[in-house]
């Protein structure tokens, strides 16, 4: 079948556009040569360079890593190490989109973390478009972080990290509930991850396992970001957030939860493989919990359960 113009219109514009994200990686690997202080899908990472050579025509994934982000303030008279991690993720249309950006830090506190967030993403996106964002990213940080790390030791409220127990918060804030598509989950050892980082940070919802994957995150908007940007950096084939549902600020959380803990789904299974689940029970189990208009959304289709009489 022949190529039409504008599908290589759309190779070239692609790979221009990952050609710029492989020479900021480059340049990170410079500014932080250490694996402590660099970490990168290298998987990914592959994918790309081969898709920019032209050994595949595979589109790869969005590329996810993270930075260890030592800062020098001026107000830090203890000489102790501050250090803020800063999560990216590019998808594939970046520098002509935006990254997504994540930071946390043990020294800053729960409020305080949620406005750096804002503040930082704001001032990304302030940017002009196709403008390279990882180093005014860190400049910002930089410049601004210990702003946040000393007003947090001053109002001396609990810190988001280091302990990992820290993460399970007073039940008000802004609740999210979050669905997340794979294109599988079939891996044991990524399964069991699901569920214990669930419980590690206060995330109710579910994991339904098979071709495809989905995985519903409710809880505190902080925990559930912070979920996310930890699982999203394990080796998928594809991972992206379908929906996102916005909660009321300063309501209790619970009384916006649609389930009371976090569970691996099973239905009956089909394919060659057995590893298709049967997507009319998931309907329905979806329906029993007043959260059937997100079938449509998931997977760009009406379903009918099977359950229906």
């Amino acid at each position: 079948m022949a190529t039409s113009v504008d599908e290589v219109e759309n190779v070239i514009f692609l790979r221009e556009n990952l050609e710029l994200q492989l020479s900021e990686v480059e340049m990170l690997r410079s500014m932080y040569p250490t694996e402590d202080e660099f970490k990168v899908d290298e998987l990914v990472l592959a994918d790309i360079h081969e898709f920019c050579s032209g050994k595949t025509n595979v589109k790869p994934n969005g590329l996810n890593f993270s930075l260890t982000i030592s800062l020098n303030s001026e107000e830090n008279h203890e000489n102790e190490e501050q250090t803020i991690a800063l999560s990216y993720y590019f998808p594939q249309e970046y520098p002509q989109s935006k990254p997504e950006l994540f930071v946390r830090s043990q020294s800053i506190n729960r409020e305080a973390q949620r406005e750096l967030n804002e503040k930082l993403n704001s001032h990304i996106s302030s940017l002009e478009s196709g403008e390279l964002c990882t180093l005014p990213a860190i400049q910002w940080i930089q410049e601004n972080g210990g702003i946040y790390i000393t007003r947090s030791k001053n109002e001396k409220l609990p810190t988001t990290a280091g302990k990992i127990n820290d993460h399970k918060t007073k039940n008000v804030g802004h609740f999210l509930r979050m669905w997340l598509y794979m294109h599988h989950i079939y891996s044991k050892t990524k399964r069991k991850d699901i569920l214990q980082w669930a419980s590690d940070y206060d995330i109710t919802g579910f994991c339904l396992p098979g071709k495809p994957g989905v995985v519903c995150l409710e809880g505190n908007e902080l925990n559930v970001e912070e979920y996310f940007s930890r699982l999203r950096r394990l080796n998928w084939k594809k991972i992206t957030c379908r929906h996102r549902e916005q909660g009321e600020e300063n309501h209790n959380i619970d009384d916006q939860r649609k389930f009371s803990g976090f569970d691996e789904l099973f239905f009956e299974v089909h394919g060659t493989r057995e590893n298709h689940m049967d997507m009319g029970q998931f309907l329905h189990f979806l329906e029993q919990h007043d959260l059937g208009y997100i079938f449509q959304i998931l997977f760009g289709i009406e379903g009918k359960s099977t359950c229906d009489n």
